[in-house]
């Protein structure tokens, strides 16, 4: 039986906070393709336009699922970086990245299709909020790099965090092949194409930041 309507603001946030609930713990068992708005409606225990009246898109959806993944991993995040000494090792802060990132899986699969996706199919005033809250928080987790690494000159700190963001992109659609592809991979002479996130990405990051290191170290000498 169909739950009864909400009907006042509680109720309805409840009810907006069930559908995000729900369609999270299906990406857990689903692809993002398999997942349809009637299977969530469902799974909920609701009819399917009552979704709509919350949410006019699926992708709308799950770009609210990515805020509030992206909220709780940037919270961990910047607790852990502001707990660093400064100076703080390379090391440590990709340490720090790589844990973390492995400790939300999900949300670095769904950043994965964040722009070629989620993002494409939402409403300006949606999307707009949605780059406003990336930027706050990535010019806080920014401010943190730049005291834990001081070689980061002020204002970088948001850049380096955007790469990062790239880097998590690619390696985590590089890290889910397709199915047809695993025997390849398995493959000596392929085994090149064959990613795995955390190694990739803390290899890289850590490059990453031995460039801009090395980068800020060339320009004190500089005549």
């Amino acid at each position: 039986m169909a739950r009864q309507r909400a009907v006042n603001e509680e109720q309805k946030q409840a009810r907006q906070q069930t559908l995000l609930d729900v369609a999270w713990d299906m990406f857990q068992e689903l692809s993002y393709p398999a997942i349809t708005i009637n299977a969530i409606a469902e799974r909920a225990g609701l009819a399917k336009g009552t979704v709509y009246l919350y949410f006019p898109t699926k992708e709308a959806l799950f770009l609210n699922i990515q805020q509030q993944q992206l909220t709780v991993w940037f919270n961990t995040l910047d607790t852990r970086l502001g707990a660093l000494n400064s100076p703080a090792s390379i090391d440590d802060v990709v340490t720090i990245f790589c844990e973390t990132l492995e400790g939300h899986p999900g949300m670095t699969r769904l950043l994965a299709i964040l722009h070629t996706v989620l993002e494409q199919n939402i409403d300006f005033e949606q999307a707009r909020e949605f780059k406003l809250f990336l930027h706050t928080h990535l010019l806080r987790s920014g401010a943190l790099l730049e005291r834990a690494l001081p070689f980061l000159a002020p204002a970088t700190g948001i850049q380096v965090m955007l790469q990062a963001h790239v880097l998590v992109i690619g390696f985590r659609q590089l890290a889910e092949p397709a199915p047809v592809l695993l025997p390849l991979l398995a493959q000596p002479e392929l085994a090149v194409f064959d990613i795995q996130f955390a190694p990739h990405f803390s290899q890289t990051f850590r490059l990453l930041l031995q460039g801009w290191q090395t980068h800020t170290l060339t320009q004190s000498v500089a005549p």
